[in-house]
């Protein structure tokens, strides 16, 4: 009988940590969202429909900003993200894309035509990463600086996109086909086109920090296992093979632990200067591959 309440103080103690920690606002459902870690930060693609300004507002709202997309391995794992998270590629076919559905990204050029920033807070302030139109529009388009893009056709060689077709283009949205839908003429899945702004799809928000809501886990959830959880001193790891990094963050995104010791196989964490409540354990192995497991400190 001891233990039966024991196992009930400790449910009814994960119950509350998992209320009081919520730091999501109701600008959409919780049950809409897939979240993932990738480089020590928090990706949700919210599988709502908003415009573009609708869902950078929701973005800053949750305390992050539509996602900006920095290099191919970021763009991989997004991509990653977006197949795992189930969405149907034709759930909404958008007219000016070529009947293909997208989901929102945090590029525009809704202030200067042909100048792409990324904005995906919408305080007109951003990283200008691209100038011009593929060869689908006025084919002056070039990357600022030799940053990243993706526009659509990038993987052949030729960039098409961002074409304004119709002088009514102003924001950038991943393709889950190609298109025109049942081509890759102009992109193909994955790759970024310019559509209507004021189309409304799904989107995807990018926090600096672990996510305080955050539900999933990582790609490679088999390689560690935790225990005790819940734990009180002690947090034992039996990981299938060597870390690069452990970071432990609490409810609220801030790192309250990171490892100064050199890694190897089954490490002990001391946990018992923790505070009572909600932690994630970020453990990044070496290729930017990473999982996270949600623990209780007692």
């Amino acid at each position: 009988m001891k233990n039966l309440s024991m196992k009930i103080c400790i449910c009814v103690l994960i119950l509350f940590q998992l209320l009081t920690c919520s730091v999501y606002s109701q600008c959409y459902n919780n049950t809409n969202i897939y979240s993932f870690v990738y480089s020590g930060k928090t990706y949700q693609i919210v599988k709502e429909t908003k415009t573009w300004a609708e869902a950078s507002a929701c973005a800053v709202e949750n305390g992050g900003y539509l996602v900006e997309i920095g290099s191919l391995a970021e763009q991989i794992a997004i991509y990653n993200g977006i197949v795992a998270s189930g969405i149907p590629n034709d759930y909404k076919p958008v007219s000016d894309g070529g009947g293909t559905s997208y989901i929102w990204i945090g590029a525009t050029d809704k202030n200067i035509e042909g100048t792409w920033l990324w904005n995906g807070d919408n305080n007109n302030f951003g990283i200008h990463f691209w100038t011009g139109q593929g060869v689908a529009g006025a084919n002056n388009g070039s990357p600022v600086d030799g940053l990243y893009n993706n526009w659509g056709g990038a993987s052949s060689g030729i960039v098409k996109e961002p074409d304004d077709y119709a002088s009514n283009q102003d924001a950038a949205a991943i393709g889950l086909t190609g298109w025109p839908f049942g081509t890759t003429n102009y992109g193909i899945a994955g790759e970024w086109n310019n559509i209507n702004i004021d189309n409304s799809i799904y989107y995807i928000i990018k926090y600096d920090h672990i996510h305080g809501g955050i539900n999933e886990i990582g790609a490679n959830e088999d390689l560690c296992t935790i225990s005790p959880n819940p734990c009180k001193d002690k947090l034992s790891l039996k990981n299938k093979i060597d870390f690069e990094n452990l970071k432990i963050y609490d409810c609220n995104g801030i790192m309250v632990y990171k490892n100064d010791f050199k890694l190897s196989i089954n490490p002990i964490i001391d946990v018992s200067y923790l505070k009572q409540g909600i932690y994630i354990l970020l453990i990044e192995y070496k290729e930017q591959n990473y999982q996270t497991i949600k623990f209780v400190k007692e």
